[in-house]
């Protein structure tokens, strides 16, 4: 419902945009955090040309912790934890929680709602609210899965930019990065998890151990997770969020769209994810939402942003601001020969069936070959050793 939320914002923009001197053929729609779901997913949804431009940052619609046939477990998972009883599910009841519960009350009975059991039996992250596909409705937000909607190839002609961040997920390993020791402990209790759709596989069963031990053999030296491993178990876990992205990307282009990549790894004042959860951790690169105080200004850092200290990322700030702008302006990152900030920066598209190339977003920028990409072939070589094309195709 959020995201037919923003299907209705989009149509008012579309019929009301010129009051305001704007023009609806140039819309352009941004998306970050749990945002950036719906940004990608509605390049493929009922969308009826309400914008020419989307920005993705660090999310996808092929993430499977997202597309799922509709069923009633997230809505009896709610009922039980709001009303804290185990009596049979009353919808009467629970619509009229749901019309007196305050905000708060909503997004603290929300969260959590599917235990690490759960995880573990699935093999993947699960978002209880994310997107899903209607075949049903009339009034739907996407009426196929996202896959099937690539393999037939209607998508609209559109400019997109998908980013990410280096370390997207390590803002999540709080625990581990104060506890290294903790580390360990993984070798025996190691419950992978898989950034793509497909069937489920019993824990513990053969097949599980096997495609364990194929994930912690190209992960870790020697198959071995230990207190020097932080680093290569924050890629393992980032790539639950880098891999759909670049798969999409890659999708995305094959549509014939202009697709634009970039990888945000600038260290600096402004990265509140990093910040928040792992202020200790003296590495190079930047986790989930740091990007944001650099395209955006925080009001949190006001005085930070005045301060002397921060020469070179006011200096970066200019660089990818006008990239992001241009981008928005001309659908395309970098349209002139020659810019009073960029210079001759030149910020080519996607090139399909190619190395996967991007711009770097750090103190100098550059268009360089993205270093995830060998950890996505591991991924796509897994996907088709283990799960089928004819058994996945409807997962979502």
């Amino acid at each position: 419902m959020g995201a037919k939320d923003v299907l209705k914002a989009l149509k008012w923009i579309r019929d009301n945009i010129n009051i305001f001197h704007g023009d609806p053929s140039k819309v352009t729609v941004a998306g970050a955090g749990i945002g950036s779901t719906i940004a990608a997913s509605l390049m493929l949804s009922a969308s009826e040309d309400l914008f020419i431009r989307i920005i993705v940052l660090s999310g996808s619609a092929l993430s499977p912790s997202d597309y799922r046939p509709y069923t009633f477990e997230t809505e009896r998972k709610l009922y039980l934890r709001l009303t804290g009883s185990g009596h049979k599910f009353n919808r009467d009841r629970f619509y009229r929680i749901l019309n007196n519960a305050s905000t708060m009350e909503l997004v603290s009975a929300s969260w959590d709602l599917f235990d690490s059991s759960e995880v573990r039996d699935r093999q993947r992250l699960i978002n209880p609210f994310g997107c899903v596909v209607e075949r049903s409705s009339k009034q739907y937000f996407m009426n196929k899965s996202p896959l099937k909607i690539y393999e037939e190839k209607t998508i609209s002609n559109i400019d997109v930019m998908f980013g990410y961040t280096s370390l997207p997920y390590l803002h999540k390993l709080e625990g581990l990065t104060n506890n290294r020791k903790l580390l360990k402990y993984l070798n025996y209790n190691f419950q992978y998890l898989l950034p793509f759709e497909g069937r489920e596989d019993e824990y513990n069963s053969k097949i599980y151990n096997r495609i364990r031990k194929r994930i912690m053999d190209f992960y870790f030296v020697n198959g071995t997770i230990g207190e020097r491993s932080l680093r290569r178990y924050a890629k393992y876990h980032s790539d639950q969020v880098i891999y759909p992205l670049l798969r999409q990307a890659a999708l995305q282009c094959e549509s014939c769209n202009n697709v634009y990549l970039y990888r945000f790894g600038f260290k600096g004042a402004f990265n509140i994810g990093w910040k928040s959860s792992v202020p200790n951790l003296n590495w190079t690169g930047a986790t989930s939402g740091d990007e944001i105080c650099y395209l955006f200004r925080c009001k949190s850092l006001n005085d930070v942003y005045k301060s002397v200290e921060t020469t070179d990322e006011r200096h970066f700030i200019k660089n990818i601001v006008r990239l992001m702008a241009n981008f928005v302006k001309y659908g395309n990152p970098t349209p002139n020969k020659q810019d009073r900030i960029l210079n001759t920066l030149k910020w080519e598209p996607l090139l399909c069936g190619q190395s996967l190339k991007g711009m770097s977003l750090r103190k100098n920028l550059k268009i360089m070959k993205l270093p995830e990409e060998k950890r996505m072939k591991f991924w796509d070589h897994l996907k088709r050793e283990f799960f089928s094309d004819n058994v996945i195709k409807d997962e979502f």
